[in-house]
């Protein structure tokens, strides 16, 4: 199997995500088998604090996109969102043959089957608010414990914690121990670079609750999927659903648009 993770960071291109990027690598090399492969990417131009507006997502996604388009052409078996905003999910599973997993639509799904309540620790309000669209949109909603847990880091602070993370660590557990105490037998980390600190401390559960380890479930869905693909179950095409135009037609609006927009 050959597994695309893209990152929203810019790994590859900015140094203050080298380790965030190796752990990453690190992360996904530990959950397939020896004959697998899993390329982890970063993005040309990472934008601070994208939760926070909406328009310049839009420029986040088609970075995004782009290297959905170079992950089929290069042979890939699956594509995955590692952006806990899932950004471009819908788009890539119209767009792409291959399966395409959003990390945080995996966890949610997961997250049920682990424990009965779910509920995020996260890093900002902003972080808060895109998630709860999410879970609407999923309808995923009735077992979710409306968050306001909110251990405030910025992506840097999360990044650079990776080589000694037990201050930031403690942070984090103090605000997961109040959610477990309201309820929450499943504890989201997210974004995905509270999930690879908590990969890097070692840490799987607080106080009897499962800290979900993200990355990792995005990775063992993303094998599931190519597995139920290859048993013939692939995404529906069906008109308001993933559905695309045929070869033709598609390859000639593809061109003028990559050509108008430099994508």
């Amino acid at each position: 199997m050959k597994i695309w993770y893209q990152s929203a960071s810019s790994f590859g291109f900015e140094p203050v995500w080298d380790v965030y990027g190796k752990t990453l690598e690190e992360k996904c090399r530990s959950i397939v088998g020896p004959d697998d492969t899993v390329h982890v990417a970063g993005i040309p131009v990472m934008v601070r604090d994208i939760e926070n507006w909406k328009h310049v997502q839009y420029f986040q996604n088609v970075q995004i996109l782009r290297n959905m388009r170079l992950a089929q052409e290069q042979g890939f078996d699956a594509f995955v969102i590692g952006c806990t905003l899932d950004v471009g999910l819908q788009e890539g599973r119209s767009m792409l043959d291959m399966p395409v997993i959003g990390i945080n639509e995996a966890s949610y799904h997961v997250a049920m089957m682990l424990g009965r309540k779910y509920t995020f620790v996260t890093s900002s309000m902003a972080f808060i608010q895109v998630y709860e669209e999410l879970i609407e949109r999923y309808g995923v909603g009735a077992r979710y414990l409306a968050s306001r847990y909110i251990a405030p880091a910025t992506e840097e602070e999360i990044a650079l914690a990776l080589e000694q993370p037990q201050a930031m660590v403690d942070k984090f557990a103090m605000v997961a121990r109040q959610a477990i105490a309201d309820g929450a037998s499943v504890i989201i980390p997210a974004p995905a670079f509270y999930s690879a600190l908590m990969h890097r401390a070692g840490i799987t559960q607080i106080d009897g609750a499962i800290v979900l380890d993200t990355i990792a479930v995005a990775i063992q869905t993303a094998q599931m999927m190519i597995g139920l693909q290859r048993l013939g179950m692939s995404v529906a095409r069906l008109s308001g659903v993933y559905a695309k135009p045929d070869q033709s037609s598609e390859q000639q609006m593809l061109t003028r648009l990559i050509r108008e927009f430099h994508i």
